[in-house]
C-alpha cells in the first residue's frame, strides 16, 4: 500500500471546510438576518479519550450540526427516517467525529511536546528540530481567521488544499 502523507480522511477534511464555513457564518457581522446563533469551545472529560476541546453551537445545536452534517456530505445509512432521527443520528455522527479527530490532535500535540522538551537547549522554547518540522508541515504563514470571511480562500489554499492534493 503506498504511503498517503495526509493525516484526515476526506470525509474529515469535508467535516473541517463545513465546520469552518459554519462558523464563519455565525460569526459574520453583516449577515442579511440577524439571529442569536453563537458558538463555544470548551473542554470535556470524557471516558474515552479523557478531557478534550468540544465545540458547543447555542441554540439549535442539533439543528447545526445537522446542517454541518449535511454540507460535508454525510447521510444516514436509513435513508428514509424522520428528520427528528436524522438530525439526532448527525448530531451523534458530528460528536464521533470531533471526538475522533480532538483525540488525535491531542495525542499528536503530546508526541511534540515530548519532542520538543527532549531537544530543546538551555532558554529555547521551540526546539530546532520542532522548527524544521513547522518548517516541513507549513512553509508559508496562513493569513487570516474564521473572523473575518474575506480571508476564506486565503486559509483554504494555504492548508486545507494541500492536505487534499495529498492522497
Amino acid at each position: 500500500m503506498p504511503f498517503n502523507p495526509n493525516p484526515l480522511t476526506p470525509f474529515q477534511i469535508k467535516l473541517l471546510e463545513s465546520i469552518r464555513t459554519k462558523l464563519i457564518e455565525i460569526r459574520d457581522p453583516n449577515k442579511e438576518v440577524l439571529n442569536d446563533r453563537h458558538f463555544e469551545f470548551y473542554l470535556e472529560n470524557t471516558k474515552k479519550f479523557g478531557p478534550i476541546p468540544k465545540i458547543r453551537f447555542k441554540p439549535n445545536a442539533l439543528e447545526m450540526k445537522l446542517e454541518i452534517m449535511t454540507d460535508a456530505g454525510y447521510t444516514p445509512i436509513k435513508k428514509k427516517i424522520a428528520y427528528k432521527a436524522r438530525r439526532n443520528a448527525s448530531a451523534s455522527t458530528f460528536d464521533k467525529h470531533w471526538d475522533a479527530m480532538m483525540a488525535g490532535l491531542i495525542k499528536s500535540a503530546k508526541r511534540i511536546a515530548v519532542f520538543n522538551q527532549t531537544f530543546a537547549l538551555n532558554g529555547q522554547e521551540v526546539s530546532d528540530l520542532i522548527k524544521l518540522v513547522q518548517s516541513c508541515i507549513s512553509p508559508g504563514k496562513a493569513k487570516g481567521s474564521i473572523h473575518n470571511p474575506d480571508n476564506e480562500r486565503v486559509l483554504r489554499d494555504s492548508f486545507i488544499e494541500k492536505f487534499r492534493h495529498m492522497e
